[in-house]
């Protein structure tokens, strides 16, 4: 029997401990509650947020830079400008060749390639930085102008900066693989690959790399030199597609075909099919257009045309088909081979015709020379001589006269017109294009004028007296 009676004050403080043990604790506990609400939508917002990731490396500048990347229903779209410093390339504004500041052209180069876009062309052509022969390419959709921007589509993106994008719409991340770091990772996983460290030219190596970005690598076998390719799976593991037994091979980027060359110098065309689509018979073989198919051929210093199934469209016949290298200034011919996609320029024993891509005669081989180079003082700086005039679809020729006393020769120009129909009687001293303020104007010079080409011929379709021609026809002009 408990004779000591109970101590109100002591139970009310352990009362209040109580009470007090439990607040904390509810205090505690909505704490955490409050912390992982915060963590959670903290996450939720980081992961909304647009995060870009450059060969496996988070790039904060990029994810935050205004005006890099526009996304539209899903889809990324690229400024070609900004893109430029984070991937190697440079950039400049207007069209290539042309040293003008419009803002709906502009072109990129790094050491390798140079390549072009226009607004609103689904199309970019590619020029390599030794000054071969330049490429067009499709993109899936058109260059875009945002303000004084031009962007591009992902497809588009991929195609002219040689690289590959996956864009995750999940967690807004956009991943950017660039070709360097490609070639670098499997030339270290990859014991055959024969890439950078391969016997061939840049150019061909530059070419060969690009084939990783359709899971295509050219391999090497040590013990016999010789190259063949394969094929990368998923897992990384290889099945070789072209046995290695060539003694060169050189991807064709946009036909995943390869130009092979036999051990007895002789050239041929492999698809990454596996199917032989041109026999190595010759000696050289280059890409005409890959669009549509066509290659010049080569063989004992004759050259002919094919097309991608190995017939035959221009007979080798010919000392030489397409423009010299290095003999015209035209920006606007952007492949030497082929004027307004149906003109092949041939030449034999010096003169100069054109064939169409079917093989069919445009103008008889009777001309000096096809554009004109040699421009006089215009004065305006940026002046080019022509080979081709697009506003009127002309192509300037070239024919050589005797002088009166018939010691020297003199050098006249003519037009003609895409299907091979004289424009201009062959009289002209000059024909030159000139750009200012971003507009480029067609000139010739004849009989001591100077006439605006295009202007003159529009004002011909409404007039019956033909002008600009001689008073006799030659046979060159016929």
């Amino acid at each position: 029997m408990d004779l000591m009676p109970e101590n109100p004050i002591q139970e009310k403080k352990v009362s209040k401990a109580k009470i007090s043990f439990i607040i904390i604790i509810v205090l505690i506990v909505i704490l955490i509650i409050t912390a992982i609400v915060i963590w959670i939508y903290s996450q939720k917002l980081k992961s909304q947020l647009f995060k870009v990731n450059i060969d496996g490396i988070a790039s904060s500048k990029a994810s935050n830079e205004e005006g890099l990347f526009l996304i539209e229903n899903g889809k990324v779209y690229t400024s070609i400008s900004n893109i430029c410093s984070y991937i190697g390339y440079n950039y400049y504004p207007g069209g290539y060749g042309q040293y003008t500041e419009d803002k709906t052209k502009c072109y990129v180069n790094n050491s390798k390639e140079i390549v072009s876009f226009s607004s609103g062309s689904n199309e970019i052509v590619k020029y390599p930085s030794n000054h071969g022969q330049s490429q067009n390419f499709n993109i899936d959709e058109e260059v875009v102008s945002r303000g004084e921007k031009l962007y591009i589509s992902e497809n588009g993106l991929e195609k002219a900066f040689n690289l590959s994008l996956a864009y995750y719409a999940d967690n807004n991340t956009l991943n950017i693989i660039t070709l360097p770091y490609l070639t670098a990772y499997y030339e270290e996983k990859i014991p055959t690959a024969s890439l950078e460290k391969s016997d061939f030219t840049d150019e061909v190596k530059f070419n060969n790399e690009k084939a990783l970005l359709n899971n295509l690598v050219v391999i090497k076998d040590e013990s016999t030199n010789l190259y063949g390719v394969a094929s990368i799976d998923s897992d990384g593991k290889l099945s070789t597609i072209i046995t290695t037994r060539y003694s060169k091979v050189e991807y064709m980027e946009g036909t995943d075909d390869f130009i092979i060359t036999t051990q007895d110098n002789k050239v041929g065309i492999i698809g990454s099919d596996t199917i032989t689509k041109v026999r190595p018979d010759y000696d050289s073989i280059d890409v005409i257009d890959k669009n549509i198919g066509l290659y010049l051929v080569i063989s004992n210093n004759k050259q002919g045309v094919i097309n991608s199934n190995g017939k035959i469209i221009i007979h080798q016949d010919f000392d030489s088909i397409g423009l010299d290298q290095g003999s015209y200034d035209d920006p606007n011919v952007t492949n030497r081979y082929l004027l307004y996609g149906n003109c092949i320029p041939v030449k034999l024993n010096n003169k100069w015709g054109l064939i169409d891509i079917n093989g069919e005669t445009i103008a008889q081989v009777q001309y000096d020379g096809i554009g004109c180079k040699e421009v006089g003082d215009t004065g305006v700086k940026n002046t080019n001589g022509i080979v081709i005039i697009p506003e009127i679809k002309g192509i300037v020729i070239k024919v050589n006269y005797e002088s009166d006393d018939k010691n020297t020769t003199v050098e006249k120009y003519g037009i003609i017109n895409a299907l091979g129909e004289k424009m201009t009687d062959a009289i002209l001293d000059e024909a030159y294009m000139t750009t200012v303020s971003d507009v480029t104007s067609y000139y010739v010079k004849a009989q001591g004028q100077t006439i605006d080409i295009v202007d003159w011929w529009h004002e011909q379709q409404t007039e019956s007296k033909p002008k600009l021609q001689n008073n006799v026809s030659t046979d060159k002009d016929s």
